[in-house]
């Protein structure tokens, strides 16, 4: 009975952990994603892809594939910016069922949120287009991702926020 009792009340936890960050993913899938333009790449576009710091699923670091090659591994509170060639781009988290299609324009920021949904044995990353009104803000409370995390490096932008603050 205590067992039944202990599994129950973990099961309750753990589904109330995950309902915030579901309600929002879902209240953003409908949102259309304006781009924002980015200074200074005119020949490029500039995905930022993040990950609030939560506590559900904090252990994980899901990968993000651009084109089918990983970029780099998103853990917990991090972020990253990628560099984009102008035209279409498939990316997509471990999870490959939450790809999204990007027609890259030079000059554009995009921003996809990663949020960590659980699963039967380990969660996966499911990605989220957003406006860049809501996803720089986002963006720029979480923490550049590890150098050892930083797979394609070639594809990956400094973070302009993370330099400014190792100068001060």
């Amino acid at each position: 009975m205590n067992a039944l009792r202990l599994r129950l009340v973990s099961f309750f936890f753990l589904a109330c952990c995950a309902l915030p960050t579901r309600t929002v993913a879902v209240a953003q899938a409908g949102a259309s994603a304006t781009p924002a333009v980015a200074e200074g790449t005119a020949t490029t576009a500039l995905l930022r892809v993040y990950r609030a710091r939560r506590f559900v699923g904090s252990g994980l670091a899901p990968s993000i594939f651009v084109d089918d090659k990983e970029v780099v591994r998103i853990g917990n509170g991090r972020r990253a910016t990628i560099k984009l060639t102008p035209g279409s781009h498939t990316v997509r988290s471990d999870d490959k069922s939450s790809a999204i299609a990007l027609d890259a324009r030079p000059g554009q920021e995009y921003y996809v949120r990663v949020d960590e949904e659980p699963g039967a044995w380990k969660g996966h990353g499911k990605l989220t287009l957003l406006m860049p009104e809501q996803g720089s803000a986002e963006y720029k409370l979480q923490k550049p991702a590890e150098e050892n995390r930083q797979i394609a490096k070639d594809m990956l932008a400094e973070d302009a926020e993370a330099s400014s603050d190792q100068k001060k």
